[in-house]
């Protein structure tokens, strides 16, 4: 989400990026399916007059920037799942690790160790993400069979 605010603020004048933050701290920030799709549609309201182009970006990443609001995860959850940087982070790890690595033979597992041994390292790294007493509730919701929406 953050990566899709920062597209289209790139696509606006300065004077509209207060209240495009605005909105998508909103939209990080409700609760549900529902209060999600209202302020969606308050962002589309807000670009449709003012930049056709960062309008369309917008409405092309929908479905995904709903996604998390439509399994009805607690939002304590979202400052984390909405973010990539602990993906991020782990690639950056693992590429400071294997970053000095030349060869990697392909008759032998080298390689193999070499990234498991990367991902070790960058997993001492790792910290309790924020909101981690919900996750049995994430759990739950992805355990949860879709609904067909036809």
């Amino acid at each position: 989400m953050v990566h899709k605010e920062r597209n289209i603020k790139g696509k606006l004048s300065k004077r509209h990026w207060g209240e495009l933050s605005r909105l998508f701290t909103r939209l990080r920030s409700v609760q549900g399916i529902e209060a999600a799709e209202e302020v969606f549609g308050d962002l589309k309201t807000f670009l449709e007059p003012i930049n056709a182009e960062a309008y369309r970006s917008l409405h092309e990443a929908g479905d995904d920037l709903l996604a998390l609001h439509r399994l009805n995860v607690p939002n304590t959850l979202h400052r984390t799942l909405l973010s990539t940087n602990a993906i991020e982070n782990s690639f950056l790890n693992t590429r400071r690790k294997l970053g000095r690595v030349t060869r990697f033979r392909a008759e032998t597992d080298q390689a193999s160790r070499w990234l498991s041994h990367a991902l070790l390292e960058a997993e001492k790294g790792f910290r309790r993400i924020s909101g981690h007493s919900s996750l049995p509730a994430l759990t739950a919701a992805l355990a949860r069979p879709k609904s067909d929406p036809e």
